[in-house]
């Protein structure tokens, strides 16, 4: 799956790391694979993906792999060309194609939002459509945001995506107003996009594995997300 969201700060590393640390428990061997890294940390001979190092202090076992490490914190396109870098998409299925003789699922988290530039006429959308992938798309619950939202999910749509559904990430436990309630059923009945869970009460990446795992299991149908049966969550 394809892990992307619609606005910064949205949280896609943390459930891209959630959801792969989840499948890694039930006894699935799971990859993070993130293309294009912008902001890597200089280790001076090397670079390092601070996402890809989180996913790794979550479970070491599960596998991590960035095609571009760019220093920068801009977008792709600006990055990479500030670097003197160039993108290409069939670096991109090359090394997800090797991943997929690695690892039993796949978590590809998205360099920027879905309908970003990354280089030239490449956007973040052709990476899904060129692995023929579907997409998630992680949103936070904002009243004023909800039209954007849902021109950005149409948009994918239209341009041929497969949209797997939506995860509402920092969703309030507890909320007394009308608009923060109806949320995920706008965004259903609206873009005619599933919305596969609800995280609440997410308080950063202080977070431990387990709690996150725990978070995530409650939150999110896994099987939804990967459209599979899994043994372990059909016992009882």
């Amino acid at each position: 799956i394809y892990v992307t969201g619609l606005n910064k700060g949205c949280g896609k590393t943390i459930i891209s790391a959630g959801i792969s640390a989840v499948m890694q428990s039930l006894g699935y061997k799971a990859c993070v694979y993130k293309p294009i890294q912008t902001g890597a940390i200089d280790k001076g001979k090397y670079l390092v993906s601070p996402d890809l190092t989180f996913v790794k202090m979550l479970d070491p076992y599960i596998i991590t792999h960035s095609t571009y490490m760019m220093t920068n914190k801009a977008l792709p396109e600006v990055s990479s060309e500030a670097e003197n870098i160039k993108i290409d998409i069939n670096d991109i299925k090359k090394d997800y194609k090797t991943l997929t003789k690695k690892a039993e699922t796949i978590v590809v988290e998205a360099p920027c939002s879905i309908m970003s530039p990354i280089s030239g006429n490449l956007f973040a959308y052709n990476i899904p459509l060129n692995l023929k992938i579907p997409a998630i798309i992680v949103i936070t619950p904002s009243s004023d945001n909800v039209g954007a939202y849902l021109s950005e999910i149409n948009s994918a749509k239209s341009i041929g995506l497969d949209i797997a559904g939506v995860i509402i990430n920092k969703y309030p436990a507890y909320s007394e107003s009308l608009e923060v309630k109806t949320f995920p059923s706008l965004i259903e009945k609206y873009s005619d996009a599933k919305v596969l869970g609800l995280i609440r009460n997410f308080k950063g990446k202080s977070v431990s594995a387990s709690g996150l795992i725990t978070e995530i299991l409650n939150g999110i149908d896994v099987q939804d997300v990967f459209k599979m049966k899994i043994p372990k969550l059909n016992m009882y």
